[in-house]
């Protein structure tokens, strides 16, 4: 008798290990797929400078929220969760910019300049841990 209970216990918690792990997994999908909502359909797309002015501005959002540190640049320092480092290439310059090169600019600058030309995502990376976005690449079209 003791037999059979000892064995539905170890029955009863392996389903309850596996359910578990299948909730998480199923949790950290979610979580990913709120996460990179806002870029998911952007990539090889043109988008408007007002349009990327929005997402600079989340992406600084998220970026802070997350608690991201800067560097001595004032650069994002990239961690393998949830960090976003966005780079901008612009026709006129052979320069890359990323968005704290932007921000610090002002945003309402970046608007006056460009709010009607086009830019296009021309590459997404993904956190392996996390599959959080973790690297967009623009150029301006």
């Amino acid at each position: 008798m003791k037999k059979y209970l000892i064995l539905a216990i170890i029955v009863i918690i392996a389903v309850s290990a596996i359910a578990y792990l299948f909730a998480n997994y199923k949790l950290n999908n979610m979580q990913a797929e709120e996460n990179n909502k806002i870029y998911a359909n952007i990539l090889n797309k043109e988008i408007s400078g007002n349009e990327f002015a929005t997402i600079i501005n989340k992406t600084i959002d998220k970026n802070e929220k997350n608690g991201l540190k800067k560097d001595e640049k004032g650069y994002y320092i990239e961690n393998e969760e949830n960090s976003i480092i966005i780079e901008i290439k612009f026709k006129d310059s052979e320069e890359i910019f990323r968005l704290e090169q932007i921000s610090k600019g002002g945003i309402e600058n970046f608007i006056k300049l460009y709010s009607n030309l086009k830019f296009k995502c021309t590459n997404i990376e993904y956190h392996k841990k996390t599959n959080f976005i973790k690297y967009l690449y623009f150029i301006q079209v």
